[in-house]
């Protein structure tokens, strides 16, 4: 039984999911045969990750009910009435739901730094010692991790803000206002896609944070079509979802999909997509690093090539 707890908390070192020579050729192959082979561990992160984002699902859900009340919709017939002052209201507990966002993000990021280290492991087909990895992380990490989730929820007060501010400046007849608004949401989503990076990036290179973000932000840019595939593909998932399941059951199949697999499973996209920019960018540059690791190297199937088999020999 201790062996059992033993192998759970420090995992299995040194044994990976494929031989040298049975390794995928192609991070897609990569991508959905380790997410076949980790995908029941995956479950266990999910729940792990869940904990940490207690708080931003609570302060969410009080909040959408006091947005709901405050703008006179009955929940039962979904009508709305006429309340005098309702949009102030909604606008007030919007803005109050986005400030305390700012600590319910700075806690989630900690769950989101500590599973980065053990996901980039599985994505490119490495051994994790999973609990004690992401123990050890958040521990090395904590004050990195609180300043990014610092910086992503004061990212939604600050974008809020700027865009009543100047919607409500090019309503009053000034379309040039619209320029800044707009401005405003594309560095706001631009920080997070670079939020994808920053993450494993930080668990798994010795920078400074400053030099992490600069980075992110560039690889990003840099591969700016598969950035905005992988930020919005997660949110495919759960759209189908919707689309094909009645109305009645949507909300309760919604919640078991994010509470079972929902935020492992987005995490472990966009690592693997940091992982390729990593391999692009990064590893080449740095003596010693390991390059396409996961992937199977191109001179296995060169000398298979050279091998002479029976077959051959008949063809001859």
């Amino acid at each position: 039984m201790s062996g059992l707890f033993n192998t759970y908390y420090y995992g299995k070192a040194g044994k990976a999911d494929f031989t040298p020579d049975q390794l995928p050729k192609t991070r897609v192959q990569l991508f959905f045969s380790m997410l076949r082979v980790r995908f029941s561990s995956m479950i266990g992160l999910n729940l792990l990750y869940f904990l940490f984002s207690l708080p931003t699902l609570l302060w969410t859900g009080i909040n959408i009910l006091a947005i709901i009340s405050s703008s006179g919709i009955d929940m039962e017939t979904g009508e709305q009435a006429v309340v005098v002052g309702s949009s102030g209201m909604v606008s007030t507990y919007a803005f109050q739901w986005l400030v305390g966002m700012i600590p319910c993000m700075m806690i989630s990021s900690l769950g989101r730094m500590g599973l980065a280290l053990t996901l980039r492991n599985w994505a490119r087909d490495d051994h994790s010692f999973v609990m004690s990895d992401i123990k050890d992380t958040i521990k090395t990490n904590w004050k990195q991790a609180l300043i990014v989730g610092f910086i992503s929820g004061f990212s939604l007060m600050i974008a809020y803000i700027c865009y009543m501010y100047y919607g409500s400046m090019s309503a009053a007849g000034s379309l040039l206002w619209i320029f800044p608004q707009a401005l405003v949401i594309i560095f706001c989503v631009l920080w997070w896609m670079a939020t994808m990076l920053i993450y494993p990036m930080t668990v798994t290179y010795d920078m400074k944070l400053r030099t992490v973000i600069q980075n992110s932000i560039i690889m990003v840019l840099a591969r700016l079509p598969f950035s905005v595939m992988f930020w919005v593909l997660p949110t495919f998932i759960p759209l189908v979802l919707a689309y094909l399941i009645p109305n009645t059951y949507v909300l309760l199949v919604l919640g078991l999909y994010y509470l079972v697999i929902g935020y492992a499973l987005y995490q472990f996209m966009t690592i693997s997509f940091a992982n390729s920019c990593f391999d692009r960018f990064l590893n080449p540059r740095i003596e010693g690093a390991d390059v396409n690791k996961g992937l199977r190297d191109p001179s296995y199937d060169d000398d298979e090539s050279d091998t002479v088999t029976d077959e051959d020999i008949k063809n001859l």
